[in-house]
């Protein structure tokens, strides 16, 4: 066994002699010395001091060894045979034996057995301490006893120098032998042990976390490197102390609570600011100490950080600002002054407006413009999911929660937006059920996983969208009232792109750009007529249409091509697929609803984008031809006819 480190306090020769020959049979290199009783013990200590793991000794000596040593000791039994041959050697000396030995050691069921096979009597005169032998000794010597037998060399050679006949029960090949491999397993097993204890310690001094071990009797037993640092204390000076005498300790009193064993709590010590976790330790089913672990909140602080640019690298960050919302229009102005005073806030903010009228653009803009900068910006379109599936992604799930759920759960939206932003868009599509958990988290503040009991608190702020009117869902009962008002706390209204006309050129001029440095292509700009055909258009569609135009228009535009009429031609376009005729019903079209004016604008454009005379669309819609005309010269350009 390679770095094997066995010493063996022999108390004769003959064994020690033995012990040497088996050692070298076996391969194993065996510090050996003699003593016995006391010297035996002095020469113990010096293996201890040596840095001998294990040691091998015999008889009375061996127990004063196992004692006196912190050590483990292997005592070298003394076998029914071995008494056999010395009993067969008294019978030699003498008709009166006496037989001293332990009691339990050396006085085996076999015993007996052997003193018939010899067919002699013998006298036992057991001891249980080596007190009890002096005193069975000094019997022995009184007595008219002919030979001693004695498992002990000092007995052996008291009756020697009193000149009484006596015979020392040698420990023969076997007892030895089976004593040094029980030595060898024994260490074998204890390097385990000291390989397992150096690997779990190395786990808890790699910990980031401060870490103290206090036993079943309060007194501390572990204290690692983190903990040293933290604490800014060092563990040899506390390790092995009973925790009520560091109560004076302002830092570690504080810390340390037998009483509430499995609580996480924070602490604030003076300066220092902890989160700290009391669990107990048990060994089987009984408790036999507690584990106190802490983190600085400052670092804690720093692994949120860290999180976010995790989770800023994943996408759920924040892109635009105010700067990128384009225009000039006093009606756009002050729409943004308001979203920016809202950025100061933490309420619930709700945004509502048409289709492309840039929501989530004022949303992202609310955030990075907010406290919550730093932190993920998470957006959820809750009308495209179905319930149950919008329900698992905002609030997540436990492993086994339902079919197909994934193994170790989910963890959902809101968990992801924890310190940020979430922004629900188009609220308006979230069904009842889901809406009710939704206003608990506006409440509470807190979710709780699908198929947990467990509830989580959330450091969220809400940002809500919608494109349509939810007093009338409210109304109509598919939208809670309750879940109204908490989302309108703070409310902000987008303009629609046909009430700040003045802004469309600047938009157009920036899309272009912005296209034809993504397309590499070059593009001449917007004439004043193309820019005058967009700003009389109506634009139901808003940022998002025009945003199309200017795309189409783009990859359109040739060298020397008008722009004008290429503009005119893409929104003519748009018009004639604006409008649907339900098939088998040429008189009836679906327009959106609006003011009087919005929608007769709607049903003129798309007569004419039929190619319908002027006093056909008088006819149809019981309108003067006078009044068409001057419609028509308002819609001037908008149209190609």
């Amino acid at each position: 066994m390679d770095n094997t480190k066995i010493g063996v306090v022999s108390t004769y020769p003959e064994m020690t002699k033995m012990i040497r020959t088996l050692a070298g049979e076996m391969n194993l290199n065996l510090e050996v010395r003699e003593g016995v009783l006391e010297e035996g013990v002095s020469l113990a200590y010096q293996f201890e001091h040596e840095g001998v793991d294990i040691i091998i000794s015999r008889g009375v000596t061996g127990e004063k060894i196992k004692k006196e040593v912190s050590l483990p000791v292997v005592l070298i039994e003394v076998t029914s045979f071995d008494i056999l041959k010395a009993l067969h050697a008294a019978r030699g000396m003498g008709r009166k034996i006496a037989f001293l030995g332990h009691k339990t050691k050396d006085f085996s069921p076999e015993f007996k057995t052997v003193v018939d096979i010899l067919d002699i009597e013998v006298e036992c005169y057991p001891y249980t301490n080596i007190y009890e032998m002096d005193e069975q000794v000094t019997r022995i010597l009184r007595s008219d006893l002919e030979v001693i037998v004695s498992t002990g060399l000092c007995v052996y050679e008291m009756a020697k120098s009193s000149g009484t006949n006596a015979v020392l029960v040698h420990s023969g090949n076997d007892a030895i032998y089976g004593s040094i491999k029980r030595a060898v397993e024994l260490l074998r097993g204890i390097r385990r042990d000291q390989d397992r204890f150096k690997k779990y310690k190395a786990v808890l001094e790699s910990s980031n976390d401060g870490i103290l071990t206090i036993d079943e009797h309060h007194r501390i037993t572990f204290m690692n490197k983190a903990a040293e640092n933290l604490l800014e204390m060092e563990a040899r000076t506390l390790v092995g102390r009973h925790i009520d005498n560091l109560r004076e300790s302002t830092i570690l009193g504080a810390l340390i609570n037998i009483d509430k064993v499995g609580t996480e709590t924070y602490k604030e010590v003076g300066r220092k600011k902890f989160w700290v976790n009391t669990m107990p330790i048990f060994l089987g089913n009984k408790r036999n100490g507690i584990v106190t672990m802490f983190q600085s909140v400052d670092r804690i602080q720093v692994m949120e950080q860290n999180l976010r640019r995790q989770l800023y690298k994943k996408g759920l960050y924040a892109r635009h600002t105010f700067s990128d919302i384009i225009g000039s229009s006093e009606l756009l102005m002050d729409t943004i002054t308001r979203a920016k005073k809202y950025a100061g806030a933490n309420a619930t903010v709700l945004i509502c407006g048409e289709s492309g009228t840039g929501k989530e653009l004022f949303a992202q803009s609310i955030h990075n413009e907010s406290e919550r900068r730093e932190g993920p910006f998470v957006a959820v379109n809750c009308a495209a999911l179905p319930e149950n599936l919008l329900e698992s992604e905002l609030f997540g799930y436990e492993e086994g929660a339902f079919t197909g759920a994934k193994k170790g759960g989910k963890t959902g939206l809101f968990e992801m937006a924890h310190g940020g932003t979430i922004f629900l868009d188009e609220i308006s599509g979230m069904t009842l059920p889901v809406q009710a958990r939704l206003l608990r988290v506006l409440q509470e503040r807190e979710i709780m996983r699908l198929g947990s009991d467990r509830v989580l608190p959330v450091d969220v702020r809400i940002i809500a969208a919608t494109n349509y009117e939810l007093t009338l869902a409210v109304r109509e009962g598919n939208f809670r009232s309750d879940l109204f008002h908490r989302l309108e706390v703070l409310n902000l209204d987008i303009p629609l792109l046909r009430k700040r006309k003045e802004d469309i050129a600047l938009l157009a001029e920036f899309l272009v750009n912005k296209f034809s440095n993504e397309e590499k292509k070059s593009v001449p700009p917007l004439t004043k007529a193309a820019i005058e055909k967009l700003q009389k258009y109506n634009w139901p569609g808003n940022v998002r249409e025009l945003q199309n135009i200017i795309q189409k228009y783009v990859f359109l535009i040739e060298e020397n091509q008008n722009a004008e009429e290429l503009i005119t031609g893409l929104i003519n376009e748009k018009i004639k697929k604006s409008y649907t005729v339900p098939a088998g019903d040429e008189n009836r079209i679906n327009i959106k609803i609006g003011t009087m004016e919005d929608m007769e604008r709607e049903i003129i454009e798309y007569l004419i984008s039929t190619g319908a005379p002027i006093k056909e669309i008088s006819q149809i819609t019981g309108t003067s031809r006078t009044t068409i005309w001057r419609k028509l010269k308002d819609l001037d350009g908008a149209m190609v006819r």
